[in-house]
């Protein structure tokens, strides 16, 4: 009989089981990790692209800076140059998603063309804003500012005089404003300023201002009307962040960067000397003449320039005159009590004749003449015509004046509105001008992204007479007030990526500080997003 064999023992698939539940697992771990790494690597990509896009407008800034106080490289143009400030390439690589670059954008104002809808590649104008620090070093009696203050779009008087009282030093309160006793009492407590605001945002600690009114509803300050930031209004609003700065500055030195000549020095003939090489004999004769025996009697030029200049080195009051006094025609002034003495002549004035007299505004010497006594007292005294009064020479004398001459000695002049770039409400609210002149000066100065804007007649306030046919004594009132330079911009800086990718925005504030620039304020603007549909330019 055969024996089969005992058929082996059947055996249970437990340990393909396990095998297989090992191998998901570690396939599943694996591909979790693999999946966590990717994530990591993403992340870590995107960090770094971010830190890159940052550096990108970083470098945006200091480029900007660089350029700007460089006279042999700057731009025709600051204020609108696509090939020096757009899409500028900063780091080249093969693949379009890694090639990085900047771009130098500035937000249209509400003049420009756009009407605050769009942008420019270039730098917004600091000093076509008004200073708000530089007000009360003008005037230290706060009327002009108060004036000035309460002509820009929703100011109140309590707001205008909170913003005073915040400004000025003392600890007494205006007529509704506020000082110590009014923010003791607030919870926190805090102390009024008395004293200089270091940054536009300081403006909301004060009684009065609202977020609403320092930036209006641009809230990513790109200077476009975005989805959700309408107010029911239907139009943009940029607040008083748009016309106001602390940052405006103005060297007293003229287009070469030289100090000017100080009109009001005693010592008449090393002054002769600095005139005559500056603007030439016969305005240098006049000048020294006119400030030893003053304005005709009748011409317009004595007439007072609205009050002493604390730094002007006297007072221009005394003439009384008014403009219309005095006649640009035939060099004569009526009244001037005496004939025609044909060309004026150093020879003529007598440099040692008793203590000469300040000049407040150089606007003074138009329209008015000088009358200089005979040496023979039975002859009449001869009467000589400022040169400025003829129209012609005020096109050739009157910027050369305005440019190389100042009535005030400090080195450093409190911060002016520059004419050529301020928008219209801030022109708006400058003494002694009426709406008429607003318009006129808006309808004759050149668009701020023009190539005109370069040309040598608007380089100082000269155009205001004889483009603009302002009449002197408006210019008189303004001349404190107003400069037609400026050596502080603002520029918002993109960083971005060719394609897809991080961006960065940042804003600051660059002083070109005759050549050696300087960063005044800087903030990130990334948290706010993009702001600008950016194209390769």
């Amino acid at each position: 009989m055969i024996r089969r064999p005992a058929a082996p023992a059947t055996r249970p698939g437990t340990v393909l089981l396990v095998v297989l539940v090992v191998l998901v697992l570690l396939t599943l771990a694996a591909y979790q990790y693999s999946e966590l790494m990717t994530a990591e690597y993403v992340a870590a990509d995107s960090h770094r692209r971010s830190v890159q896009a940052r550096a990108f407008a970083e470098s945006g800034v200091h480029y900007t800076a660089a350029l700007l106080a460089d006279p042999s490289s700057r731009p025709a143009n600051i204020f609108d140059d696509a090939q020096a400030f757009g899409s500028f390439l900063v780091q080249e690589n093969e693949i379009a998603r890694f090639q990085g670059r900047f771009s130098v954008v500035a937000p249209l104002g509400s003049d420009e063309q756009g009407g605050g809808q769009g942008f420019r590649h270039g730098v917004t104008d600091e000093g076509g804003k008004i200073n708000l620090n530089a007000l009360l070093a003008i005037d230290s009696s706060g009327r002009v500012a108060y004036d000035m203050l309460l002509k820009l779009p929703n100011m109140t008087e309590e707001t205008a005089n909170a913003i005073l009282d915040w400004l000025d030093p003392d600890d007494t309160p205006r007529s509704n404003g506020a000082e110590n006793n009014y923010y003791a009492t607030l919870s926190p407590p805090y102390r009024c300023k008395n004293g200089p605001l270091d940054s536009l945002d300081e403006l909301l600690l004060v009684r009065g201002v609202t977020p609403q009114l320092l930036w209006g509803n641009d809230r990513n300050r790109n200077g476009v009307l975005d989805p959700g930031e309408d107010a029911g209004l239907g139009t943009l609003d940029q607040g008083w962040s748009a016309l106001l700065t602390i940052h405006s500055r103005e060297q007293n030195i003229d287009a070469q960067g030289q100090a000017r000549v100080y009109i009001n020095d005693q010592d008449l003939n090393g002054l002769y000397e600095k005139l005559n090489t500056a603007v030439g004999p016969d305005l240098a004769n006049f000048i020294v003449a006119y400030r030893i025996y003053g304005s005709a009697s009748g011409s317009s030029g004595s007439g007072s320039s609205g009050g002493s200049s604390k730094t002007g080195g006297g007072s221009s009051k005394g003439g009384g005159g008014s403009s219309r006094g005095g006649s640009s025609k035939g060099g004569s002034s009526k009244g001037g009590g005496g004939a025609s003495g044909g060309r004026l002549t150093r020879d003529m004035i007598d440099f040692q004749r008793g203590r000469p007299r300040a000049i407040g505004s150089l606007f003074e010497l138009i329209n008015t003449s000088v009358s200089i006594p005979s040496s023979d007292p039975e002859q009449p005294a001869k009467s000589f015509p400022s040169p400025l009064n003829d129209r012609g020479a005020q096109r050739q004398l009157l910027p050369k004046l305005l440019d190389m001459v100042t009535t005030v000695r400090d080195a450093e002049l409190p911060g002016r509105v520059n004419i050529n770039t301020a928008p219209r409400d801030v022109l708006a609210a400058l003494p002694g001008l009426t709406g008429a002149d607003v318009t006129n000066i808006v309808g004759r100065r050149p668009d701020i992204a023009s190539a005109e804007q370069a040309d040598a007649v608007y380089q100082t306030p000269a155009w205001l007479l004889t483009e603009a046919n302002l009449p002197p004594q408006t210019l008189r009132t303004l001349e404190r007030y107003i400069t037609a330079r400026s050596q502080v911009y603002r520029v918002q800086v993109v960083g971005h990526f060719d394609g897809s990718g991080p961006t960065a925005r940042v804003e600051a504030v660059i002083d070109t500080n005759n050549g050696r620039p300087r960063i005044l304020y800087y903030r990130d603007l990334t948290e706010l997003g993009r702001g600008f549909n950016l194209t390769k330019q």
